[in-house]
């Protein structure tokens, strides 16, 4: 390989990490304290989005089974119905993904609450939801724009899950006993 493109990502990556943290810099902090405390307060919770933003929220639906929290993914085969005083929280960088859409509308009739984190405050899921947390990436290059989002909505989902380990009093053998074996 080529010093240069050595070089070249390096940059790209050091560029990509400061469009990161402006974001996280004007994140609503305040919204994701909330989400804390719905999170302590929902008997079950459901994670959702599509794509990388889908990925994003199973990451931190396996991170609240490791804080002994009862969380789902809609769509796999072990999902129960949701219902009354459940929580869904739906990740989309535009908030007009059709099925997470699709989700956040069915949990809403269904009695759930919803929170949405995305980077559009006025989307259609951001209307509908009981709680919208911003994370404000903005860039014009889309594929830029969702790398950030979902990267800092990553950083600022194991913040939530930091709080709230912490607000549980969990420790190092809580989450060794919930952490997969079968590897």
């Amino acid at each position: 390989m080529a010093r240069g493109s050595r070089t070249k990502v390096k940059a790209a990556g050091a560029e990509l990490l400061g469009r990161i943290q402006r974001v996280m810099d004007k994140a609503d902090w305040v919204g994701l304290l909330e989400l804390v405390e719905m999170l302590r307060e929902a008997p079950r919770v459901f994670v959702t989005g599509a794509g990388r933003s889908g990925l994003v929220a199973r990451s931190f639906g396996m991170r609240l089974m490791h804080a002994g929290l009862t969380a789902y993914v809609p769509g796999e085969t072990i999902t129960p119905a949701t219902g009354q005083g459940d929580l869904l929280v739906a990740v989309s960088t535009t908030g007009r993904t059709g099925y997470t859409g699709y989700l956040v509308g069915r949990a809403k009739q269904l009695g759930a609450t919803v929170v949405v984190l995305t980077a559009e405050p006025d989307s259609p899921l951001a209307k509908t939801a009981d709680k919208v947390v911003v994370i404000p990436a903005t860039d014009e290059d889309i594929v830029i724009r969702a790398a950030v989002f979902e990267h800092a909505a990553s950083l600022c989902l194991d913040a939530v899950f930091n709080v709230l380990a912490e607000d549980l009093k969990l420790d190092l053998e809580s989450f060794r006993q919930r952490h997969a074996n079968l590897e």
